[in-house]
């Protein structure tokens, strides 16, 4: 955003904002609909199903696993998402989709390729874009607070609090893609004895577990 509109543009909200609060709203959303099920599945395995999280190889069974599940779960939550009614203030109601589809016909394409609209000019900046009843929802605050533990404010920000400079340090979480110990033709001896387990394609979580004991059992064998 900072390289295609200048730095000092406000183009990019850095750091923990109260400017942010939609998006913390729909993190909020997103661990409801699906990311706390998956979050207390991974604890359950690895309190009472074998699973071992500092594993290489359990890590990489649980993406061969699960990963496909887990995305098709965020798939169908976006659609959703994106087709529940949203009530404004004269009581009209409007989906996401409405809003883009209709919004692109009304205002034209939007993004970066598109014809830029003459720039706004805004008295308050750091006031521009709070939603002040998002932010004082307890709901939301808590999600921001439990998830965001390990950060913390900044002391030389104190002395610029307005400065829209990007912060001293990123939060940064590096995910290597696990390393698989099986040969082609294992991976392959897996699936088709994965296929002959009546609850591979469900999607109920205590069959998912029978599925990932019967697969860590499986790769057990083949492994010794």
């Amino acid at each position: 955003m900072e390289a295609r509109y200048g730095l000092e543009h406000g183009a990019y909200i850095w750091g923990r904002s109260v400017h942010n609060i939609h998006i913390e709203r729909l993190w909020c959303d997103v661990t409801r609909g699906f990311g706390r099920k998956w979050s207390n599945f991974f604890l359950s395995l690895e309190v009472s199903a074998g699973l071992k999280p500092d594993l290489n190889a359990h890590v990489w069974l649980l993406h061969h696993l699960f990963l496909p599940a887990i995305n098709q779960d965020a798939s169908d939550w976006a659609k959703t998402w994106n087709e529940h009614k949203i009530r404004f203030d004269n009581d009209r109601t409007r989906s996401p989709r409405d809003l883009f589809f209709f919004g692109m016909i009304q205002n034209g394409p939007r993004g970066f390729d598109a014809d830029q609209e003459e720039e706004e000019i805004i008295e308050d900046l750091d006031a521009y874009g709070v939603d002040w009843e998002e932010l004082r929802d307890a709901d939301v605050m808590a999600h921001h607070m439990e998830h965001n533990t390990d950060q913390e404010l900044d002391p030389e920000a104190l002395e610029t609090p307005f400065s829209n400079d990007g912060p001293h340090r990123l939060s940064h979480v590096e995910v290597q893609e696990p390393l698989c110990l099986f040969s082609v033709e294992y991976v392959t001896q897996l699936d088709t004895h994965l296929a002959l387990n009546p609850h591979s394609a469900s999607r109920n979580m205590n069959s998912r577990r029978d599925v990932w004991i019967d697969a860590l059992d499986f790769c057990r064998h083949l492994y010794n």
